[in-house]
């Protein structure tokens, strides 16, 4: 495959907050700490160091999560790189996303490219420190109707189950009839099977989805030395208590985001809205709210309260059963990993960005944020089709009707024989004028034949462009065809289409290329055109 850059300001496929900020624009300035940029980094790896975590317990964690892996020589970096962590000089960069089955959609894979690569680049600019590229697993999500399905080759195919609360606790094991019915697509690939094989491992040979898709996304990225971590931990919980208290009781984060807000959202949409608490109670098979209700703190559809006392006192006894939202898990990343720099998409950038003042109310640090990499893959098929068509692979990123009008163009609807008719037609026009002074009989005779050709003419001028017409209709049809390649169903490529199809033409190769080719630190959407 060969590769062009497209600037993501340029591709109008980024969230207004999230370009300004790469953009480096200065009003926003007070809503983060570290530039997204090498000198950035530097300030965050300093500053870092006065915010220590509890390296012990992570560490600990990590191998009571990996237990039975490190049996294996395959998956050495990753032992390598946990035990790392207990030195004050390693960090982490972090990503994270949903458990999707079979990974879902494209950029679950992209995002954890960005940071294995950002990691390794890190590592050639500060060779006296180590950086480690982790996962983070949203294992306490509980919404199951955004993860439990795929798109593959115009299917899309859907895990039927009832279970309830945090995902990464639920059994996969009924994932069985999808992983057939997956085989049965890729029965007549060579790698199929391997694949498939790789699938039932995972769900099939392990209790929770949490396991599972650790055991996947390890099996991908291993030898990048991959990280992966499940927050939902009771030994790592302990170090998000202070945060709760105030969160539950102070409304510290509504207070400090709602600031944020109220002066933002005169120039911006934003994507986050806080609640007066953001921590939900995690049952057997719930996830659900806690409010403050009269002087007592109640979790939503249950009979479960209690009163400020008796809470503090079930926070510090299992905190395990306390789950922060989209507004603390951020927070939490921070208390527990010594981590640098979180890649996100666009959209998770700018929710970041509203996030600042309440890191800073908690005394929690707030790493360097990046704007991950984009990618889209152009077929073989495609790219044959945009050269015929006189389109440039930088042009898809424009609306189907805008890109329809460059095709108009670029693409001259007139044929040549079509000029040579008009050619015609002008010079009968001046013989006609050439007839006076002739007798009038004559005359005559010559303009009745004249009228008779230009008529013919006339006719097979106007089939010639019908027939352009027509052939210009079956182009635009392609470009409707391919356009629906780039962005299936409306969505952007990456946020619909599954990695399959790609991993079983390409292999590990596949990864290898995109780790070489991202880079955080460019905010760039990678078009990859195969040829």
């Amino acid at each position: 495959m060969r590769c062009i850059n497209i600037p993501l300001v340029q591709t109008g496929q980024i969230h207004k907050l999230s370009a300004d900020y790469i953009s480096g624009n200065e009003s926003l300035k007070n809503l983060y700490d570290f530039t997204p940029d090498l000198p950035g980094i530097s300030a965050a790896i300093e500053k870092r160091k006065t915010y220590p975590v509890n390296r012990q317990i992570l560490v600990q964690s990590l191998k009571q999560q990996y237990s039975g892996y490190f049996d294996k020589s395959e998956n050495k970096k990753v032992e390598e790189n946990i035990n790392a962590l207990l030195d004050e000089k390693t960090f982490t960069i972090t990503t994270g996303h949903q458990l999707n089955i079979f990974t879902g959609p494209l950029y679950f894979i992209y995002k954890i490219v960005n940071a294995i690569s950002y990691a390794q680049i890190l590592k050639g600019q500060h060779p006296e420190n180590h950086f480690v590229p982790v996962y983070w697993m949203a294992t306490e999500d509980h919404d199951l109707e955004e993860i439990n399905h795929f798109h593959i080759w115009g299917k899309t195919l859907k895990w039927d189950d009832k279970q309830a609360g945090a995902t990464g606790r639920m059994n996969p094991h009924s994932l069985e009839t999808v992983i057939e019915e997956l085989g049965t697509l890729m029965e007549n690939s060579p790698n199929g099977k391997d694949l498939v094989a790789l699938f039932r491992n995972a769900y099939l040979g392990h209790k929770t989805l949490a396991d599972a898709t650790r055991y996947i996304v390890n099996e991908l990225f291993k030898d990048y030395g991959l990280v992966v971590i499940d927050g939902d931990h009771p030994e790592l919980k302990k170090a998000l208590i202070p945060v709760l208290e105030m969160d539950i009781f102070n409304n510290t984060s509504f207070k400090a985001i709602n600031a944020t807000i109220d002066i933002l959202q005169k120039n911006y949409k934003l994507p986050l809205s806080p609640r007066e608490i953001n921590v939900f109670y995690l049952g057997k098979n719930t996830r659900n709210r806690i409010v403050s209700d009269n002087g007592l703190y109640k979790v939503l559809d249950s009979d479960k309260s209690w009163t400020e006392d008796e809470l503090i006192t079930e926070l510090h006894q299992n905190p395990e059963n306390f789950s922060p939202n989209v507004v603390l898990r951020p927070m939490y990343q921070e208390l527990i990993l010594p981590n640098l720099d979180y890649v996100g998409g666009n959209s998770e950038i700018a929710y970041w960005l509203e996030l600042k003042a309440a890191f800073d109310v908690a005394n929690v640090f707030y790493p360097q944020v990046l704007v991950r990499n984009s990618a889209l893959i152009i077929g073989k098929k495609a790219a044959e089709y945009l050269e015929m068509l006189k389109l440039k692979p930088e042009e898809i990123f424009l609306s189907l009707e805008d890109l329809k009008f460059r095709f108009y163009a670029v693409n001259e609807l007139e044929h040549d024989s079509e000029k040579d008719a008009a050619i015609i037609l002008d010079q009968f026009e001046k013989l006609r004028n050439d007839l006076q002074g002739l007798p009038s009989d004559l005359a005559a005779n010559i303009v009745k034949q004249m009228n008779l050709q230009v008529k013919e003419v006339k006719k097979w001028k106007s089939d010639i462009h019908q027939k352009q017409l027509e052939l210009q209709e079956k182009k635009v049809a392609k470009i409707d065809k391919i356009y629906a390649s780039f962005y299936p169903e409306g969505e952007l490529q990456e946020r619909y289409d599954n990695f399959i199809p790609y991993y079983l033409q390409y292999g590990k190769d596949w990864i290898e290329m995109l780790v070489k080719e991202f880079n955080p630190l460019k905010p760039v959407c990678h078009v990859f055109i195969e040829e």
